[in-house]
């Protein structure tokens, strides 16, 4: 489904809460782990035939013990653009975009995304792309707090 890594990793799917999965990566035993948990939209709008699925990620890494959050919008964003996140109509966020991934700005706006996003119902994105269609996406946040307990489980 989703392709994070390469061949020579062992991409596992740990489990599955909701529209949430949580994901485990370590290239060898002598590496440390990366986690992840990820959702795709239960609404989308386009005007973009060919989009790609989006997704939203959150990502751990275990050696660092740090979190950070991503966005891939199906599509190449707009060169030099943010894209507009709102959490339950209240936070919002503008993230900075580079090709098909856009990021929060900072490990600051990443622990408030995440830590808004546990308390949350829903999330939308509105993104622009390279070639000037938009993405609209609306994500549930139904099972994103037993995801993200269970991807800081498996990465301490």
């Amino acid at each position: 489904m989703f392709a994070f890594a390469s061949s020579a990793n062992a991409q596992i799917i740990d489990s599955r809460f909701y529209r949430w999965t949580v994901y485990e990566l370590q290239e060898d035993e002598l590496q440390d782990k990366r986690c992840y948990i990820v959702a795709s939209p239960i609404q989308n709008n386009s005007d973009q035939p060919t989009r790609q699925k989006p997704y939203i990620m959150i990502a751990r890494y275990q050696r660092e013990r740090s979190e950070e959050v991503s966005i891939f919008g199906g599509f190449e964003y707009k060169l030099n653009s943010k894209i507009f996140v709102v959490i339950d109509d209240e936070a919002k966020f503008l993230f900075p975009t580079k090709k098909d991934i856009a990021w929060a700005k900072n490990k600051d706006e990443d622990i408030e995304f995440i830590q808004r996003a546990l308390s949350a119902r829903k999330i939308r994105v509105r993104s622009d792309s390279a070639i000037g269609t938009f993405g609209i996406d609306e994500y549930s946040t139904q099972g994103i707090v037993k995801a993200y307990a269970r991807m800081r489980e498996i990465c301490k």
